[in-house]
């Protein structure tokens, strides 16, 4: 199984640019921990707030030319069932081509096992 890795930094409340960020690239910053990215339109936005106050369950996957990167709040998990079919995830869907460029960015929101499914904006 390949290694997937971010940019990342461990400096407190850095935040990456997006001249820093290709489209549906990732970066972390490790001592925040939030998750950040770039959308099509070049917004830097982070896909989740690190630290004591929230914490999320973070999924990933890809399915040929789609990489789903799925976040659900920790008080979103079911107490019991799968934590793929609660259907609060906030997933993000980033398209590329065969050679690997990112074509275009979509969020939806629904249970991660029916990433596939959902209806993507």
């Amino acid at each position: 199984m390949p290694t997937l890795l971010t940019k990342r930094t461990s400096v407190v409340g850095r935040v990456p640019t997006a001249q820093q960020l290709a489209v549906g690239e990732l970066a972390i910053n490790l001592a925040d921990r939030i998750l950040y990215s770039k959308d099509s339109g070049g917004t830097v936005f982070s896909l989740g707030a690190g630290g004591a106050a929230e914490a999320y369950l973070f999924a990933a996957a890809v399915s040929g030319n789609y990489l789903y990167i799925g976040r659900l709040a920790e008080s979103d998990i079911p107490n019991s069932g799968s934590p793929e079919s609660a259907t609060a995830w906030t997933i993000y869907r980033i398209t590329s081509n065969a050679a690997g460029d990112v074509t275009a960015t979509a969020s939806a929101v629904g249970a991660f096992s029916n990433k596939q499914n959902l209806t993507y904006a």
